[in-house]
Parts: C-alpha cells; sequence; structure tokens
C-alpha cells in the first residue's frame, strides 16, 4: 500500500506476550475499550504488519518501568532493532531517584551499548501513589545534564495520567524551569497535556528546544485550540504518537487524514519534527 507520508510512531509499546500489568494501569485501557490489547499484547510479527498497513515506517518504543510491569529490557529492544532494521528506535528510562553517579553511567552505557534514542520519564511513578515528582526536582538535574552530554532528548509524560496514579506531577509548567535551566536539553511533553495543554502549547511555542508529542490522545479526540496550534503556529513543535496498543496506529492515522492537513503540515506532525527530536537523520 503507498501512503503519502511514512510516519514515525513517537511513543510505542511492543510488550512480551501476555504481560501483567497492575490494576491501576489497566483502567485507561478499559476506558478506551481495548483492555483486550493490553492483556494479550500483538506480537512483533503483528505490530510490524499492521505498521505496514497503517504507512508507520518507525516506532521508537516506549521504555518504561514500574513495580509490577514486564516490558521490553534494553537488550531486547536493542534486540529488536537489530532484528527489524529501520522499523524500531530503542528508547531507555532510569529512575531518577538513584544516586546521581549511578543513574548518569546508566544512561551513557544506554547510549553507548544500545543507541538508545533518548531517555523517557513518568514524574507519577517516582513519588508514593498519592503524590509525584514534578520534573523541576533536582533528582532529575543528573538525568538532563547527561541528555544534553550525549545529545538525545528527554520524553516526559505530561497532563493527567491514565492510569490511576497522581497527575498534579504532569502539569506542563514544571517544564519551564527546566528548559530556561538546559536550553541546550530537547524536551519532549508527551501525551499533549490536557487538562493544562495551553501551557505545553506556550512552553513548545516559547522555548527552541520544546516539543508537543501527543501519544495516547486520539486525534479525533484533540481539543481545537490544539488543532489550530497543529496546522499553524505550532506546526514545527508537534510530533505525533500512539502508545500503542493502546490507540492503533491505522486509527490515529485515518482521524489525522480527516483533518485534510495541507501535506507540509502532515510531513511536519507525522515524521520531520520526530526526525529532528530525536536526531533520526
Amino acid at each position: 500500500m503507498t501512503h503519502e507520508v511514512m510516519a514515525i510512531d513517537a511513543w510505542g509499546g511492543v510488550g512480551l506476550p501476555n504481560a501483567e500489568w497492575p490494576e491501576e494501569f489497566k483502567s485507561i485501557f478499559r476506558r478506551y475499550g481495548t483492555l483486550h490489547r493490553l492483556e494479550h499484547m500483538p506480537t512483533v510479527e503483528e505490530t510490524v504488519a499492521e505498521m505496514d498497513e497503517a504507512g508507520v515506517e518507525m516506532v521508537v518504543l516506549a521504555g518504561f518501568e514500574y513495580p509490577g510491569i514486564k516490558t521490553m529490557t534494553i537488550e531486547e529492544q536493542a534486540e529488536l532493532v537489530a532484528r527489524y532494521p529501520g522499523r524500531f528506535a530503542a528508547m531507555g528510562t532510569v529512575d531518577p531517584r538513584g544516586k546521581p553517579m549511578d543513574v548518569s553511567r546508566q544512561i551513557e552505557r544506554m547510549v553507548k551499548d544500545f543507541g538508545i534514542k533518548g531517555i523517557r520519564l513518568e514524574p507519577y511513578a517516582y513519588g508514593d501513589g498519592m503524590v509525584g515528582a514534578p520534573p523541576n526536582a533536582k533528582m532529575y538535574w543528573p538525568v538532563y545534564i547527561k541528555c544534553v552530554e550525549l545529545d538525545i532528548p528527554v520524553c516526559i509524560q505530561v497532563g493527567h495520567t491514565g492510569p490511576l496514579l497522581p497527575s498534579e506531577a504532569g502539569r506542563p509548567m514544571y517544564l519551564d524551569e527546566v528548559a530556561l535551566a538546559f536550553p541546550e536539553l530537547t524536551i519532549l511533553g508527551c501525551h499533549l497535556g490536557q487538562p493544562w495543554h495551553e501551557e505545553m502549547m506556550i512552553l513548545a511555542w516559547k522555548h527552541p528546544n520544546v516539543y508537543v508529542e501527543t501519544s495516547a490522545r486520539p486525534p479525533k479526540r484533540w481539543p481545537s485550540s490544539f488543532v489550530d496550534f497543529v496546522k499553524s503556529w505550532g506546526q514545527d513543535k508537534v510530533i505525533w504518537g500512539t502508545d500503542f496498543p493502546l490507540l492503533s496506529f491505522k486509527r490515529c492515522i485515518d482521524e489525522i487524514e480527516a483533518m485534510n492537513l495541507d501535506l507540509a503540515v502532515k510531513k511536519k506532525l507525522l515524521r520531520e519534527n520526530a526526525v529532528r527530536a530525536f536526531r533520526l537523520a
């Protein structure tokens, strides 16, 4: 099938079959009607077939850790990248609560030994289950310094949490301080940022190296102000993602096609902005 733009998905999970997920994560999949996809994760082969059908060239894998969740290790990600050249990119994660030098060395090892394209952070996961850890906390500083040093982006969950976990730490405005302190750091605010998407949009417009990433938010449900941002004043600052298997590639691509975007805008949204942010060229 011929596609107008070969898309890059900035956040996709290719997990192990029948992965075990804690109850607080199943809630959002129930609301999206895709719990069966979480409990019976598509195989790698099935995922690649779905990518081909939708016109998705590459998926940036979701480096993710949370107690009780079994996902792909960085070694398994690297093996997948090698087995399917050009179809996947590895993404690492760290627990910023660790000793700063240990965290720094862990990031360096993942970049040099496994070729990761960025570090993913989930502020809700570093708290006590009631209160998260906002990304301007000092424990994140060693992560940001190392990402600047190695020239990789940091991808941070923003907005309310889908899982039944605290949302306040995901308020995008916390990233303003981070962007000011680290102007060389490329920052992706992932999952769009609702209900504070206006904050995320203005930060992406304000800071040269800040982007809005749309994973876990179906395009059909994007706020009208954000659609305007995509089409006009923010077209260079939006990166598309799915959070597969929460959202399917085909559903998202079909809903973007229904927006009737100019081809130049569609290329930026689905591909070019991701190439720039993840240094994929």
